[in-house]
């Protein structure tokens, strides 16, 4: 992953070209259930003024090897005060046979559906980011396309970072597609430059959403992962989610995904096994040369997957039609075999 050299720049591998936090297996809203004879629907329609508040979240960190250069930097500007959304909820209440009463809550009806994809008219989706992403992409991809009703690019590679030179012309690249939706996992490149300018990266973050914006839909961000302990990056870490956690709740078509939850242990720090999709634990994260690394192994590609998938369907209605996804033959990609046998397939028992 990371390792920190002078005054936070880094040496970096770059990966070459070729990624749900629950114990749950289904990404599929279960439906409710519905009670027999005498039902009462009385809809009950809450709301409330709730500021949008700040949450730090964590992403993994990106390898990175002493042939890399340090990148250009890039200017920002400060965050506005958080804005205030409104949050609806409308509660079903229900009488059974017995009398009782019981309270479901349905979809919250401030959730914009922007279209069904169909298998005719797929979902496009195109994927950036560092090679921390390049391990999650084909997580990402096999969920969505599980569906049948999406096609999903995958563009992420080791090296990529907001403040590196380059970065306007790879993004304009990625949207030549013009995809609907877009997620973007970055962090490790940017750390040194985002502490000691946070107003010039927080202007760049800013800049880059509103070009993806004039094209996609929906920008899902991904925080970065918690990383090794022994990296010691995990305050410029928190730093860095903060201002993205910032930027995505002040736009309402930037989805944040917390990935302290999804990737870390209880406390949020690192973790090499958690329980997976199909509720066995298994390694998430690589090891190289027998230490803690923060790239991704296929489960933990799977976990990010998933928690994509999420996401998606709340704007873009997607049922799957393939329930075990997370197994796939993309799961022997080469990524995941580098370093030779940095990942396990078996369950911890």
């Amino acid at each position: 992953m990371f390792r920190k050299f002078y005054k936070g720049y880094f040496v970096a591998s770059i990966c070459v070209f070729s990624a749900c936090s629950s114990a749950g297996t289904s990404f599929v809203s279960p439906s409710t259930e519905q009670t027999t004879t005498h039902t009462t629907r009385v809809f009950i329609e809450k709301t409330a003024t709730i500021p949008k508040t700040t949450l730090a979240t964590q992403m993994p960190t990106t390898f990175m090897h002493p042939d890399s250069h340090p990148e250009e930097l890039t200017h920002i500007a400060p965050l506005e005060n958080e804005k205030e959304i409104l949050a609806e909820a409308i509660l079903k209440t229900t009488q059974t046979e017995t009398g009782e009463k019981s309270e479901i809550e349905v979809p919250d009806p401030s959730k914009v559906i922007i279209r069904t994809p169909t298998k005719n008219e797929p979902l496009s989706v195109v994927t950036i980011g560092d090679s921390v992403a390049y391990d999650a992409d084909l997580g990402i991809k096999a969920v969505l396309e599980s569906t049948k009703k999406v096609d999903v690019e995958n563009r992420s590679f080791g090296g990529v970072g907001l403040s590196q030179k380059g970065f306007q012309s790879y993004l304009e690249e990625s949207l030549s597609s013009k995809p609907e939706v877009m997620t973007i996992m970055l962090g490790g490149w940017d750390l040194a430059f985002a502490e000691e300018n946070q107003t010039e990266y927080k202007e760049t973050i800013e800049g880059s959403i509103e070009e993806i914006l004039k094209v996609s839909s929906l920008i899902i961000w991904i925080g970065m992962p918690p990383t090794p302990e022994a990296e010691g990056l995990e305050e410029s870490r928190y730093l860095i989610n903060q201002i993205y956690k910032e930027i995505s709740d002040l736009k309402e078509e930037v989805e944040f995904i917390d990935t302290d939850e999804l990737l870390g242990n209880k406390k949020g720090h690192f973790a090499r096994f958690l329980t997976t999709l199909d509720g066995e634990s298994y390694q998430i994260r690589k090891v190289r040369d027998g230490k803690d690394d923060g790239h991704l192994c296929p489960f933990g590609a799977a976990l990010i997957g998933g928690s994509v998938f999420k996401k998606i369907e709340e704007s873009f209605p997607l049922l799957q039609e393939e329930d075990e996804w997370w197994l796939g033959e993309w799961t022997q990609d080469q990524r995941y075999d580098d370093p030779p046998g940095g990942c396990s397939y078996d369950p911890v028992t």
